[in-house]
């Protein structure tokens, strides 16, 4: 019976290519993963020995190295990394719980809307200019009686 946990560990450790050794158990329960790659790797090793019971992460380093000449010749990227696992629901804290704090409440009480602006002027009520009318007559148009717009361009009566 005692040996099947350890049977378990052997063939994890020997299934993880990428472990750097057998997990360390704690006195506390949990496990010391350390991995020669990225942390994806140790916590996966993570999901395998722990199997069904599932893990919570207690804590956990994702180092990488970059080893060789500034040129880019010979660079080498030196991953690993380490985590504390512990199986099941048993971690010594509870876990983290992420919460959204409430938006504020908008205030319930409504402004008054502005009062709206009027156009502004385009040109002086009663003013008048020279225009160029319907087939290129000369003519004359006047500003309207608030100055928000010219009035049609009058080229007079035709002659018949």
């Amino acid at each position: 019976m005692l040996r099947t946990p350890w049977m378990v560990t052997l063939l994890l450790a020997a299934a993880c290519s990428h472990a750097a050794g057998s997990p360390a158990r704690q006195a506390d329960g949990g496990y010391t993963l350390s991995c020669k790659g990225p942390l994806s790797d140790c916590l996966h090793y993570a999901e395998r020995l722990c199997r069904d019971a599932g893990y919570t992460v207690a804590e956990a380093r994702d180092v990488r190295d970059v080893l060789g000449g500034d040129s880019g010749q010979s660079k080498v990227v030196v991953e690993k990394s380490d985590a504390t696992v512990y199986c099941g629901t048993h971690a010594p804290r509870p876990p983290i719980e992420l919460k959204r704090e409430p938006e504020p409440v908008a205030a319930t009480t409504a402004q008054p809307a502005p009062a709206p602006k009027a156009p502004p002027a385009v040109c002086v009520a009663g003013a008048t200019q020279a225009c160029v009318g319907p087939a290129g007559c000369s003519g004359g148009q006047a500003c309207s009686a608030d100055g928000s717009h010219f009035e049609a361009c009058d080229c007079g009566s035709t002659p018949r």
